[in-house]
């Protein structure tokens, strides 16, 4: 059975394929129109799903199940109009993280801006469940309320996230209030929350008491966050006024620490009742919230809680993934299995996120051949990369299907040597652009995380942060962010290849199994989809070498000469 999920809401839309229970393709709608989030795209012009479609080789009409996030915008699936099945916003994060997760049975949590409208109570910002076999129960949610609607209330249309009790709301305000925002228009805005998790460990808790002020906690894990009319946001939008300079910076970084820590505190005590409601020990993440892979090391770490899967895509995106996985389970009837002894054919939990298409080597060639570039194929690209690295090489490593969600984890990667202090500024100074206080994170060995990571499961996905072990700190210092502490991608043979071969190879090299693993993109920009992209982006940047597949691209022809003689 096909069956095709669409996530998103007014932005991040995206496409999911599921093929007999597994994840085939799936995309973002940023990847293909080149703009950040897919914002303001014109929903009927929408290609990711026609891209998950032609990548399967499979017409409209093969697909058995279509099934929508209710928050999408009507025009985003009008071909298939009749056939859709529409499910709630929450509901589809829910499933995004349980049905592909390795558990037949987890606590659930999914934590947001806002999902969808609930007549009498509100928008959903908090839903905590039970996954069991291919059934989700809710069992508590927290409503935003007092929302924004510019006139329109009476036809039931809200600004998504801008609500009372919203921790999504609350944490894109204080970036809005720092400066770290993306696109605004009218009252809409959409803010860049993965600085303000990097800027808070840099500061104080001089706005702690002012932001708790504003937090109550309730039973069956919900919670207060009064935000508007003489709530939190009076003081937030007004923090920084009058202040310049480093004097500005620092208190910036004390309103990202208040935000960090009040999220902190709120998720931290929803996990703790989930636990202790469910009596389960395994816990399944999904929600824009979940992005912050702080918060989710401390559930982790704080809790009793001993393993955690988090949805790659846990924003928006993510929801196609739900939406496929609830067509082809609940709408299809298909069961999921049920530990080690169930059959070869059923369903297996999602093992990596690259559920991009991949590019022949037809298609390599032509894109290498219109790009002028220097090029040559080679024998053993993972072995050649990972000689270049401890040189000071800066790589980009472009290989299989693109990984769906917002990490790079190794397809579609910038690569340096996490040994030296000074790359973390080196790669901002030539390529990435970014702010000089956001870290780099390390992808390592699943079976080495423990030498150098506080971290007792794998986190594939890089949504987990864990303390760097205090005698490693000297060796990884360009991963290893002011406060101790990576963003951690473990790494295996099987679901990551190529990239597993390249970093065991530096290893073996340099005795640290950890390399520097970034984003191919630049500041603001959608990471490279497409092998022509990559050439694109090579070629007026200042990375050193290019790896296509097998392919390694230079400058000039005496950089080519030089590093594959070397490796010859």
């Amino acid at each position: 059975m096909l069956a095709l999920g669409l996530g998103g809401s007014n932005h991040d839309f995206s496409a999911c394929l599921v093929e007999n229970g597994e994840i085939v393709v799936g995309i973002e709608e940023e990847r293909l129109t080149r703009r950040k989030y897919a914002v303001n795209v014109n929903s009927l012009a929408n290609q990711c799903w026609r891209y998950c479609l032609t990548a399967r080789g499979v017409r409209l009409g093969e697909v058995g199940a279509i099934v929508a996030d209710d928050t999408l915008l009507p025009s985003c699936y009008f071909p298939f109009r009749s056939r859709v099945t529409l499910v709630r916003h929450h509901m589809a994060h829910a499933a995004s993280a349980f049905l592909p997760s390795p558990f037949p049975e987890a606590a659930v949590l999914v934590v947001d801006g806002a999902g969808s409208l609930f007549e009498g109570h509100g928008v959903e910002t908090m839903t905590m469940s039970v996954g069991n076999g291919t059934e989700i129960t809710e069992i508590s949610k927290v409503y935003g309320t007092n929302w924004s609607t510019d006139g329109l209330r009476e036809a039931k249309v809200y600004q998504a996230g801008d609500s009372d009790h919203s921790l999504g709301f609350m944490y894109k305000a204080v970036s809005r209030a720092i400066g770290f925002t993306l696109y605004e228009e009218g009252s809409w805005y959409l803010t860049e929350d993965g600085k303000t998790m990097g800027l808070a460990p840099y500061g104080t808790d001089r706005y702690r008491t002012e932001f708790h002020r504003y937090l109550d906690l309730l039973p069956d894990g919900r919670f207060a966050l009064h935000l508007k009319d003489g709530g939190l946001l009076g003081f937030v939008e007004h923090a920084l006024d009058g202040f310049e300079g480093d004097e500005r910076f620092a208190r910036g970084a004390d309103l990202a620490w208040a935000a960090q820590d009040l999220l902190e505190t709120a998720v931290l005590h929803a996990a703790r009742w989930l636990h202790r409601e469910t009596g389960l020990s395994r816990l399944c993440l999904a929600g824009g919230v979940v992005l912050n892979s702080v918060a989710n090391g401390k559930i982790l770490r704080d809790t009793p809680f001993t393993d955690v899967f988090a949805q790659p895509a846990a924003g928006d995106n993510g929801c196609a993934v739900g939406c496929a996985y609830y067509g082809h389970h609940v709408l299809g009837g298909q069961p999921r299995p049920r530990g080690p002894k169930a059959p070869r054919t059923a369903p297996r939990p999602q093992r990596h996120t690259y559920l991009g298409r991949s590019y022949s080597t037809e298609e390599i060639r032509a894109a290498l051949d219109a790009s002028g570039l220097p090029h040559r194929r080679v024998a053993r690209p993972a072995r050649l990369a990972a000689g270049l690295l401890p040189r000071g090489a800066l790589i980009g490593w472009f290989t299989g299907g693109s990984e769906f969600g917002p990490r790079a984890l190794g397809h579609r990667s910038i690569l340096a040597d996490p040994r030296r202090a000074e790359m973390k500024d080196i790669l901002n100074r030539k390529v990435k652009h970014r702010e000089a206080f956001r870290p780099f994170a390390p992808a390592v060995l699943a079976h080495r995380a423990a030498e150098y990571f506080e971290l007792d499961i794998e986190s594939p996905y890089m949504l987990l942060v864990a303390p760097v072990r205090e005698d490693k700190r000297q060796e990884v210092p360009a991963i290893t962010h002011v406060d101790g502490t990576a963003r951690v991608q473990t790494l295996t043979p099987e679901a990551n290849g190529a990239f597993y071969e390249l970093v065991e190879r530096f290893g073996e090299l340099t005795s640290v199994p950890v390399v520097l693993n970034t984003s191919f993109n630049d500041r603001g920009e959608p990471i490279v989809e497409t092998p022509e992209q990559a050439l694109a982006f090579f070629g007026p940047s200042r990375l050193d070498y290019l790896f296509l597949e097998d392919f390694v691209v230079a400058h000039s022809t005496t950089d080519l000469d030089t590093v594959t003689e070397a490796a010859a």
